[in-house]
């Protein structure tokens, strides 16, 4: 178990279980290539580019539901601070990816083009989100002198 001091010398356990950071970065890894494939794919109209953002989505999907269940138990274990916001957009891009991935179970040129790459534009702009936000959570705050 990670104990971590702080300045005032109490010790505290506040760190995520291990895998969760690893874990939530493949799987925006694995999401925010599915937009490349789209663009490919639009750009070729090679149905391999389908394919590979079939797979992505499914990948990503997985890997991010493992690292919400992870979140989910951090959460509840108190051994973390949870960072709603994060939390909130990072649900709404997995919620995303999944309508995605039913839209690109279609096929050809109608799976990708109108509705595929907008979704997959908007699960990355969702995983930017969260991360920012994430970000902005866990930077160090300065002291405040009184």
């Amino acid at each position: 178990m990670a104990v971590t001091p702080t300045l005032s010398g109490a010790r505290t356990d506040r760190r995520p279980l291990p895998g969760l950071a690893t874990l939530t970065h493949i799987s925006a890894g694995f999401l925010a290539l599915t937009l490349v494939t789209d663009l490919a794919y639009m750009q070729t109209m090679v149905l391999m580019w389908q394919d590979f953002s079939s797979w992505l989505l499914f990948f990503g999907l997985i890997v991010g539901g493992v690292a919400a269940l992870l979140w989910i138990l951090s959460a509840v274990m108190g051994r973390m601070r949870p960072v709603w916001g994060a939390a909130l957009f990072s649900v709404l891009a997995l919620v995303a990816g999944f309508v995605n991935s039913l839209i690109h179970a279609g096929d050809g040129w109608t799976a990708i083009v109108p509705w595929g790459l907008a979704l997959s534009a908007v699960t990355c702009v969702l995983m930017l989100c969260a991360a920012l936000l994430s970000r902005a959570a866990s930077r160090p705050r300065p002291f405040a002198v009184a």
